[in-house]
């Protein structure tokens, strides 16, 4: 085909557009926009051996919200409008809106739409700013077409925002890989990000998504006719300016200032919280040392070798050392994130280095490590340069000799909730992240000063960091459980019964999070072969209502055909959780496709032989205090949740060593009121009872919830954000309290503007079982909840919403229904 087909076709488009412009009728929602001059994008320093031709026009960025070729696009530059979306990869509510955005480009086209993306991560969205990170630097490599295809399945994975999937989405949007790990590695291209997030709070983005519609702001996930009555009515002023006779380039400049001057002052900001100063117990414990023994300040940092955020922060801490000198000292602890498949091996290298030739070995291996090369002939080269005996350092890497030194830092690094990497103590005062230089200095000046009193006291300074410690808060111990032992009736996989470890799971399936921990539950089978059994226990939610039956099928799956014939349907059960997949012909469809007597099967659910079975694990579940799924009983360490692999195997391990009996104060649910026993489980119509985590010690559990309330009684929803040391957080709360006053603020945002208060809840409260219910306390009576949440549920009239109220469980957010 000649190479000028292409451009053939495109001019006899444009002219066709052109005339059906012209001759269709004008529309009040739609009006007639002049097709714009025909434009050649390119991306931001793409290489090319062709020098394409400077369009003849070129949009204004505007001053309001300034748009320019360094930020990714979607249409024509000289569209009428623009929508500006500032968005975070790890935002729920961001994802929902994307599917909105689609919608918009189909309903307007090119040529009368522009999108452009800025990059605006969350604090408290762990996973964001590297996802956001690795779009830009997808966006440099190859363009505006590579980044969108990187931002889609971004969004598509969104519980997947790790580099390991950065580098395959980088791939699969066709950026050269090692390119990609480069540039990513280097963090090359952070400053845009700073400077969307800078542009972001200058124009008023306070949550995401935020979009600015040529300057008119839209916050959240809005319904598309929202959008579309803006987009419409942008049009429309678009036309007015150009019968005018403003420069098509001009128009969205003009426009965004203009509505931009127009808009309402943005409220103030909310106050900031109390900085939290709690310290915490940071043992040295052998770890390598640099620095002054007996400085004044010790700064602890738990590190990985493959983390490139460890290696961003490394020049900052030895900026600390040069300039604070012998006032400081630098304690290094091991956390291979385990996505980093080198970062183990390395970690192995250094300790092997620290176990051959001390802690100055150890710091040399450091250097080397953190400056890149990790692979099995990368370490081999850094063991020979070390001085090491080098086929000992390969033995030792071979056989994680120095794992269990790797496994207690890990421990104690969840332990203190000290999660992700880079992560530090200084003198015992958390500071999480690759943060400024300044950040630190701010830290490390208090602490000399405090450090200062103490020797004026009489401290000497070698005794500082162990008189600072001596007070301080000790790790959360892993939760406990005494749950009984399993039986034969109980159907189970992976060891033979009786073995070291037997994992029960407590699941419902019709629980997505059920299904989500499976893939989990059989890699920790395949790492512990023959050490590890889990065994499944049966608590179907009440507000699922196809998971009872659900259940029964199940159990009469073991009863035909053993544990296989159980975990058969149990896989077919996880497969599709919708009413296809769990009402009684799809449960019947499962059985006659797993080999199973069909009449027997169907017997056996008419006659509910199998709900008694249901019934006693569910009454075990009430007893422990069980009440979310999944849950687990690792012997007797307690686990909720879907968590990663990286938990399961510290309990694991912790209950194949040796360990102290549990503590009255360990156990799960200790000083939380039992059920009461025979109490009504509530209907799915019904707002389930208020979670014991609120209640006043001691006081009785509010009753589900009646029909008409009477006298005295209450009724509410909320919202709650939980930090590390609020009352009853658990393990992995690991927020501040800063970061959780803020969280609760946006959310409190959000809620104002519009966003279900229950979409809400069911995604960021940490109250447990919580989400499930949308919030939704039910009805109390007087003196049953603590008094800050009482009081200011009292203050409100029903229907209207507090703001963000402080009790010792953490900040709510508190809707008042009757």
């Amino acid at each position: 085909m000649p190479a000028s087909a292409p451009v053939s076709r495109l001019l006899l488009l444009l002219f066709l557009w052109s005339l059906l412009a012209a001759c269709a009728p004008g529309s009040a929602a739609a009006p007639a926009i002049e097709p714009p001059k025909m434009v050649v994008l390119l991306p931001p320093a793409a290489p090319t051996a062709v020098v394409a031709a400077e369009p003849e026009q070129e949009p204004e960025p505007g001053t309001a919200v300034p748009v320019t070729r360094a930020d990714p696009w979607w249409g024509e530059p000289l569209a009428p409008v623009t929508l500006v979306v500032w968005g975070d990869y790890e935002c729920p509510f961001t994802s929902r809106y994307m599917a909105t955005l689609e919608q918009l480009k189909e309903a307007y086209g090119p040529y009368r739409l522009r999108i452009v993306w800025k990059h605006f991560p969350l604090a408290f969205h762990q996973n964001a700013r590297p996802a956001h990170l690795a779009a830009e630097t997808v966006f440099r490599l190859g363009g505006a077409e590579a980044f969108w295809k990187f931002h889609q399945l971004a969004f598509a994975n969104q519980r997947s925002l790790t580099p390991e999937s950065f580098e395959a989405w980088a791939a699969e949007a066709g950026v050269d890989q090692a390119a990609f790990h480069a540039s990513f590695e280097e963090q090359r291209h952070a400053p845009k990000i700073d400077r969307d997030v800078e542009a972001g709070k200058t124009a008023g983005v306070t949550a995401t998504p935020a979009t600015f519609v040529n300057g008119v702001l839209v916050s959240g996930a809005r319904p598309i006719d929202d959008f579309r009555t803006v987009v419409d009515e942008q049009l429309r002023a678009a036309e007015d300016l150009r019968r005018a006779g403003v420069p098509q380039e001009r128009v969205y400049a003009a426009l965004s200032e203009q509505n931009k001057a127009r808009a309402p002052a943005p409220k103030p900001p909310t106050p900031r919280a109390p900085e939290d100063t709690t310290v915490w117990k940071v043992p040295v414990d052998g770890s390598p040392i640099r620095g002054n023994p007996d400085a004044l300040v010790t700064l602890v940092m738990f590190s990985d070798f493959e983390c490139p955020f460890c290696r961003r922060v490394a020049p900052t801490v030895e900026g600390l050392e040069k300039k604070y000198g012998a006032q400081l000292r630098v304690v290094f602890k091991h956390y291979p994130l385990p996505f980093h498949k080198r970062a183990e091996p390395a970690a192995e290298l250094a300790l092997e280095a620290k176990a051959q030739k001390g802690d100055a070995a150890f710091w040399k291996a450091y250097e080397l490590l953190k400056a890149g090369g990790l692979e099995d002939a990368d370490l081999a080269a850094h063991a020979k340069s070390l001085g090491l005996d080098v086929v000992r350092a390969q033995r030792a890497i071979a056989a994680r000799r120095h794992a269990a030194r790797i496994e207690r830092d890990q421990r104690l690094a969840d332990d203190i909730q000290a999660r992700g990497t880079p992560h530090f103590f200084i003198n015992g005062r958390r500071l999480a992240g690759a943060q400024p230089a300044e950040k630190f200095e701010a830290l490390i000046d208090e602490q000399l000063a405090n450090a200062a009193k103490l020797v004026a006291a009489g401290t000497p300074p070698a005794k500082v960091y162990d008189a600072l410690q001596k007070d301080a808060k000790a790790a959360n111990p892993p939760e406990r459980i005494l749950a009984p032992a399993p039986t034969k009736d109980n159907p189970g996989k992976g060891a033979k019964p009786g073995a070291k470890v037997t994992i029960q799971m407590f699941a419902d399936f019709q629980c997505p999070f059920c299904k989500r921990v499976q893939p989990t539950i059989d890699e920790i089978i395949a790492a512990y072969p023959g050490k590890v059994r889990v065994v499944f226990r049966h608590l179907p939610l009440p507000f699922h209502t196809r998971a009872p039956l659900a259940a029964e099928a199940s159990i009469e799956a073991f009863r035909q055909k053993g544990e296989a014939g159980f975990w058969a349907m149990a896989q077919r059960l996880w497969e599709d959780q919708s009413e296809s997949g769990l009402g009684r012909g799809a449960l019947e469809g499962h059985a006659a496709a797993i080999g199973l007597d069909v009449a027997k099967f169907r017997a056996a659910l008419d006659s509910g032989a199998h709900r008694a079975a249901v019934e006693a694990d569910l009454k075990l579940a009430e007893r422990l205090r069980i009440t979310g799924t999944p849950s687990f009983a690792i012997n007797d360490y307690f686990l909720s949740g879907a968590q990663p692999t990286a938990h399961f195997t510290r309990l694991v391990n912790r209950a194949l060593g040796p360990h102290d009996p549990p503590t009255k104060e360990s156990l799960h649910g200790a000083g939380k009121p039992a059920a009461q026993p025979g109490a009504a489980q509530p209907t799915p119509a019904q707002p389930t009872p208020a979670p014991p985590t609120l209640a006043q010690p001691g006081a009785a559990q509010p009753a589900p919830a009646q029909p008409p309330a009477t006298a005295g009684q209450m009724g509410a929803k909320h919202l709650l954000i939980m930090y590390a040391g609020s009352l009853r957080a658990r393990a992995h709360i690991v927020r501040t309290r800063d970061e959780a006053r803020a969280l609760a603020g946006q959310l409190l945002v959000r809620a104002q503007q519009g966003a279900r208060f229950e979409d809400l809840a069911a995604q960021y409260s940490d109250e447990p079982a919580g989400r499930a219910r949308g919030g939704d306390l039910g009805t109390f009576r007087k003196g049953m909840m603590v008094p800050e949440f009482e009081q200011a549920v009292e203050n409100l009239a029903v229907g209207a919403m507090s703001g963000v109220v402080e009790t010792p469980f953490g900040f709510h957010i508190i809707l008042r229904t009757q």
